[in-house]
């Protein structure tokens, strides 16, 4: 008996897609046999499947996305004021995960396990609406990790995130521009990691390490990792409260969107009461008040609040309106308020690809809402 492999997913595949995996055998034809599939990452075997032989084809299809995906982790980030983040996402789970798939069989009732092996290397990025399966991870070799126009806004102590992707120790070029849109100077920054790498091009990051290196002689200065360049406005006080949201895109990395118009405040409230008698016998005989003050009938002894914010972007460019759409459907997104990141939930469950054609300048608005219950004094 053998068994043979006929396909496997291809390198630079997404965990986020089916990972089909077929085999063949020479003894499919027997009544009661099976296929044998057992997942295994990071030495540890995370499942057996038995599975009978597709009666058209006589082989087996499997797909090993369910139990990949279930090792990806997420909390890996942790944000800093360095150029390059301290937290980087590992090849054992964060941007991308290997396992070994070992094929066997059962035939009469006798399981013969890992007659063939093989090693796949997935990645940690959504598989595109338009050209599924064709546009992968080497498609953003040695460029910026995302999809955002490579046009951004700062203020003079803000945090911008971005990841990128580079085959070797990656260098970024930070050039600052005057009023006039001369080049004033340019520091040459290499980075201590390599391949994907979650970076903070923001002021705040880059005066960190360069003293004083964004100042008020500033117009933009831009990011060059190679043939991609960043470039970033500076914007003098907002006359609104700025608001930023770092968000998981869509390859799996942090992005960050800025919200420098008008934000709202708001809460709802979830009340639990109990009722209970309009009247008191405490002096003798019912009463209904004391004192000019009728006898409560329903206590709310507890209540729960939840904030949230109405966020506002000035009108974002069509290519803008593309990555935003990244924000509503991520799964991780921070709010970033005084120095301090607070994880949300975007109410919005539906999103229009916004165009200059279709509606002219148009801002966008997002609601979020603040994963930080409060509860009210429990009575």
């Amino acid at each position: 008996m053998s068994i043979t492999i006929i396909d496997t997913p291809t390198s630079g595949s997404t965990a986020q897609d089916a990972l089909w995996h077929t085999l063949a055998s020479d003894a499919s034809g027997s009544a009661d046999m099976k296929f044998v599939f057992d997942v295994w990452v990071n030495g540890t075997q995370k499942i057996r499947v038995k599975q009978f032989p597709d009666p058209t084809s006589g082989r087996a299809f499997f797909d090993a996305g369910p139990v990949v995906r279930n090792t990806m982790k997420y909390e890996w980030f942790i944000p800093t004021n360095a150029i390059v983040q301290a937290s980087q996402p590992d090849a054992s789970g964060g941007v991308s995960q290997t396992y070994q798939m070992r094929y066997g069989e059962e035939v009469s009732g006798v399981t013969t396990v890992n007659m063939a092996s093989g090693n796949t290397t997935v990645y940690n990025y959504l598989p595109t609406l338009l050209q599924r399966r064709i546009n992968g991870v080497s498609s953003r070799l040695n460029k910026w990790y995302t999809n955002r126009s490579l046009v951004a806004d700062s203020g003079s102590n803000e945090n911008l995130f971005i990841p990128l992707y580079s085959s070797g120790t990656p260098v970024l070029a930070i050039k600052k521009y005057n009023q006039s849109n001369a080049l004033i100077a340019t520091q040459n920054y290499t980075s201590p990691k390599s391949a994907f790498v979650q970076c903070n091009v923001g002021p705040a990051a880059i005066n960190n390490q360069y003293s004083g290196f964004i100042d008020d002689s500033v117009k933009y200065y831009t990011v060059d990792f190679g043939t991609d360049v960043l470039k970033v406005n500076m914007k003098c006080d907002a006359l609104y409260q700025v608001f930023k949201l770092h968000f998981l895109n869509a390859w799996g990395m942090i992005d960050t969107a800025r919200f420098s118009k008008v934000s709202r405040l708001t809460f709802d409230t979830q009340r639990k009461g109990y009722g209970r008698r309009d009247y008191t016998t405490a002096g003798g005989t019912p009463s209904y008040q004391s004192n000019n003050v009728y006898v409560e009938s329903k206590i709310n002894h507890a209540i729960q609040i939840d904030h949230s914010y109405k966020l506002t972007m000035d009108a974002p460019t069509d290519a803008e309106y593309q990555w935003l759409g990244e924000l509503v459907s991520s799964s991780q997104v921070m709010l970033e308020v005084g120095g301090y990141f607070y994880y949300v939930t975007i109410k919005a469950t539906n999103y229009e690809y916004s165009t200059f054609l279709n509606n002219r300048l148009r801002p966008f608005e997002i609601d979020i809402e603040i994963n930080q219950p409060r509860k009210s004094h429990l009575r």
